[in-house]
């Protein structure tokens, strides 16, 4: 009897606890039962994890199963893109509701400064992309989550359903082309098939909700985001200069283009194809040109020394050679390379010499040394060679040497033997 009190008494206890839980816990959201998959996407979104339910944006009765009851008289439908944006920013734009979550306020604001915003808020578009447009409206993951519209590796996807629609783009003569030529750039490849983290997507350029195509002006800041070497030489080269005073716009997209970025080579230094110099200074007579080819002629001179010590070094390779430190000289030479390339940007022969020299040095130390232990090497195999030659002389002077003493015994026991039968 005492054991069956206390298993009755746990039990009551368990249930009492139950039940102080549920009076503590919110229930759970009847609007479920007609709005399915609403409420699942809901579930699985980043606002259910921080408690925010349905009534939270539409209002209404989430106890309630009766229809009119549960949406009551101020339900909000959100039926235009405005109604969902003022109803995003509405906790999106308090510092107070943000703050917990360490996120910031000044989105909606950056919103109304886009072309979505501007066109939202002096024609209504319906058309301009809203918060719900990117994020979704139920099923809204955080940025960094890779199954979310906005992270990087789906902004392509996301943005394209509109920018590479044409007839859409059409209504506001956007070229709706850019999106292709994104995916085919080394940008895109990178981002799209490598899925490299630091490719920059649509918002790395762009921006995201204060979204605005990068004026030409801005251009090399844009880019310098992630190219600051370059910018830096570009800002001391005579383009620089010139657009500064307003007598060029020569940017960054002026020779590589803006969504269709593919690899740079020496070769735009020469000819006269778009991005190549020669398409702006068509004189062959023009000084620019002269120092184009100086710039092509320095980096390809430079890249082919790098090319064929590494031949060298492959076939040193191959003999068992130990080669470190020429390893190391060559791998110096290649970032002097890299860094050579950099500084074309400053569009200046001397500036650029500085660091060709020092390449062309590491390179010669990587032929000097695979020349040392080629000599070495080779007196290795020289004096394996002889050593060889000698041990074997020697075998064979010890081999009939041997025979001999051998043969030289048989004489001598026979004559032991012919001494013994006389006596």
């Amino acid at each position: 009897m005492k054991i069956l009190a206390r298993i009755t008494t746990l039990v009551l206890l368990v249930s009492a606890s139950a039940f102080a839980r549920a009076e503590q816990e919110p229930a759970p959201e009847q609007c479920i039962v007609c709005h399915g998959k609403e409420g699942h996407d809901l579930t699985q979104s980043i606002h259910a994890k921080a408690g925010i339910g349905c009534t939270s944006c539409h209002g209404g009765d989430a106890q309630a199963l009766e229809v009119e009851a549960a949406h009551g008289k101020e339900l909000k439908r959100f039926k235009t893109p405005r109604e969902a944006l003022e109803a995003c920013g509405s906790c999106h734009s308090s510092v107070e509701q943000m703050r917990i979550y360490g996120l910031r306020t000044d989105q909606l604001s950056l919103y109304w400064t886009s072309k979505h915003g501007q066109k939202l808020a002096q024609d209504g578009d319906p058309n301009v992309a809203t918060c719900i447009s990117c994020h979704g409206a139920h099923d809204v993951l955080r940025a960094a989550d890779t199954r979310s519209p906005v992270h990087p590796f789906n902004q392509v996807a996301t943005c394209g359903r509109c920018h590479a629609d044409e007839k859409l783009m059409q209504q506001y003569k956007l070229d709706a082309s850019v999106v292709a030529q994104y995916r085919n750039s080394i940008h895109g490849r990178a981002l799209m098939e490598a899925a490299h983290p630091s490719a920059p997507a649509c918002a790395t350029c762009h921006g995201s909700h204060g979204a605005n195509p990068p004026r030409t002006r801005d251009i090399e800041q844009v880019c310098g985001q992630c190219h600051s070497v370059v910018q830096g030489h570009y800002d001391d080269s005579p383009h620089a200069k010139a657009a500064k005073l307003g007598k060029s716009s020569v940017q960054c997209n002026s020779c590589h283009g803006s969504h269709s970025v593919q690899q740079p080579s020496p070769e735009m230094f020469l000819g006269d194809a778009e991005g190549h110099c020669g398409s702006c200074h068509m004189d062959e007579k023009d000084a620019a040109r002269g120092i184009a080819n100086k710039l092509h002629d320095g980096i390809t001179q430079l890249g082919a020394q790098i090319d064929d010590a590494e031949k060298d070094l492959r076939t040193a390779a191959g003999r068992g050679l130990f080669l470190g430190p020429e390893k190391g000289y060559l791998d110096e030479a290649r970032g002097l390379l890299v860094r050579a390339r950099a500084s074309t940007h400053k569009l200046s022969p001397p500036a650029q010499a500085d660091i060709l020299d020092r390449g062309a040095a590491s390179v010669m130390q990587t032929r000097e040394g695979l020349e040392t232990k080629g000599r070495i090497f080779r007196d290795r195999k020289i004096f394996t060679g002889i050593f060889c030659a000698l041990t074997l002389i020697f075998a064979v002077v010890l081999l009939m040497y041997a025979r001999i003493i051998r043969g030289g015994g048989k004489h001598w026991a026979a004559a032991d033997l012919e001494a013994d039968d006389e006596r």
